[in-house]
């Protein structure tokens, strides 16, 4: 039997997100996903005690719903900064800018 698991919610302000994306895209060579983005907020949520409404051990991959769509309106904007691009390949990934 699969297990299921629930997408969790953060508590981190935008101001918050944000700074945790600026260190993420920092720290990436080239380029970068959105998936394995998301999945690095979802751990340091998990490290930093900023998950919503969770007891217990969380069984969860997956940022919920909402907290994508914050994720990628900060995203967007950083695009536009013109400090990295969409993949010319895939749009769920990114390049990075080297300036």
């Amino acid at each position: 039997m699969a297990t299921i698991f629930n997408p969790v919610a953060v508590d981190y302000t935008d101001a918050q997100l944000r700074a945790l994306i600026e260190e993420y895209i920092t720290q990436q060579k080239s380029s970068f996903s959105f998936k394995g983005l998301c999945s690095n907020i979802l751990y340091w949520a998990i490290e930093d005690g900023k998950v919503a409404g969770v007891a217990g051990p969380i069984e969860s991959n997956e940022l919920h719903p909402s907290d994508r769509d914050r994720v990628k309106r900060i995203v967007a904007a950083i695009v536009e900064d013109g400090r990295i691009a969409f993949a010319e390949v895939d749009e769920t990934k990114y390049d990075i800018i080297k300036r």
